[in-house]
């Protein structure tokens, strides 16, 4: 089996109303722009994946696409080692085409993603993953029409310029559910301060007093408290949190995520495969963090197949808990979100099945690719 052809396919996704995402304050978002690749073969099989579009998705395929057309496609570490060389040139926009990569590996084997990789489980219990920064009574409205919908979890953005207000919007949310659902909290600090939009920008003292005070609401974790590259903080604050410290998804590349590992500085990873360096770089992640004893719980916002991408690795491993699924209506509901698939992903009384067909087990719709 060889490639016989690469295509990209720029994808805009208008969003039902204007979108206000938290780690972007100011910014107004009316649709999702993703970039699809299809990696084709003279086997009549192809692999798909998909990215968030940044800019150099298209140029990156194309580019890549020299290296690959002739080559076999089983040959993943090879060409994850293709892609690496071109990743200084690119960013991240390589790794989705790996993803591709292994899509037609499972389809090749007849085997589902997540069973090359580890087979840990099927199903995976779902949190609701909120974008917006809404007011308490909004927010409180929300969680008690998901928690309608099934959802066992919720995931607040916190990111208010005084910590009252991060804390009332938690405190209306667990007064709304009671003990109901699980909450978690994401400030979305990581890559702010190098950002070109306003504050709030923390310090270390505000994290921990935000650390402080959530714990009197049973908060699962605190995600993105601080700048992804300042590991002598985040190591700090895991140590003095009563609450566990969560992070990783904007760190590029597997030496980045080791780092935050090796240097205690999560108690939860949070890594993207469309992020760092694919699925086999991920997957080895997993493994490390699975010996030092700490989660992985994948970051899926971006694209719907690089969600479902995440869902796979999420399956494989023994170490995870929940799964984050993209989902603020009426904004940013997820029948959106994945309408350029033919199955998208559903939540069934708070849980997540991984799909069964082989590769990812999904298909984008046909009009992507005519």
């Amino acid at each position: 089996m060889r490639i016989t052809q690469v295509r990209s396919r720029q994808v805009d996704i208008p969003l039902p109303h204007p979108f206000h995402p938290a780690w972007a304050p100011g910014r107004v978002e009316t649709r999702i722009r993703v970039v699809y690749v299809r990696i084709e073969t003279d086997a009549g099989l192809y692999g798909i994946a998909g990215h968030e579009f940044y800019g150099a998705e298209e140029q990156c395929v194309a580019r890549v696409a020299a290296d690959l057309i002739g080559q076999d496609p089983l040959e993943i570490e090879k060409h994850a080692g293709t892609l690496r060389y071109h990743w200084p040139y690119f960013g991240t926009a390589v790794w989705f085409v790996e993803i591709a990569l292994w899509d037609l590996l499972g389809k090749a084997a007849g085997l589902p993603l997540f069973k090359l990789l580890g087979n840990a489980r099927a199903e995976l219990a779902a949190y609701a993953s909120t974008g917006q920064n809404r007011t308490p009574a909004q927010r409180a409205d929300d969680a008690r029409r998901l928690r309608d919908e099934g959802f066992r979890a919720i995931k607040l953005r916190i990111h208010n310029e005084t910590l009252a207000e991060d804390i009332a919007q938690v405190a209306a949310v667990r007064r709304a559910v009671g003990d109901g659902m699980a909450i978690m909290a994401d400030a979305n600090q990581t890559d702010v301060h190098d950002a070109p939009f306003p504050g709030p920008h923390w310090s270390y003292h505000r994290a921990l007093e935000t650390a402080s005070a959530l714990a009197d609401y049973g908060v699962a974790w605190l995600e993105e408290p601080l700048p992804r590259h300042d590991y002598a903080s985040l190591r700090r604050l895991r140590d003095a949190s009563p609450v566990p410290i969560a992070g990783g998804e904007v760190n590029q590349g597997f030496t980045e995520l080791q780092r935050l590992l090796l240097d205690g500085c999560y108690d939860i990873l949070q890594p993207d495969v469309t992020l760092c360096e694919g699925v086999l770089r991920t997957r080895a992640l997993a493994t490390l963090a699975h010996a030092a004893s700490v989660p992985i719980v994948p970051h899926t916002w971006g694209d719907p197949l690089g969600m479902v991408a995440n869902l796979h690795l999420a399956a494989a491993i023994p170490n995870t808990s929940y799964f984050e699924f993209p989902h603020d209506p009426p904004a940013f509901p997820s029948a959106v979100f994945q309408q350029t698939l033919r199955e998208p992903l559903v939540v069934d009384n708070g849980l997540i099945r991984v799909p069964q067909g082989p590769g990812l087990g999904v298909d984008l719709q046909e009009w992507i690719f005519e």
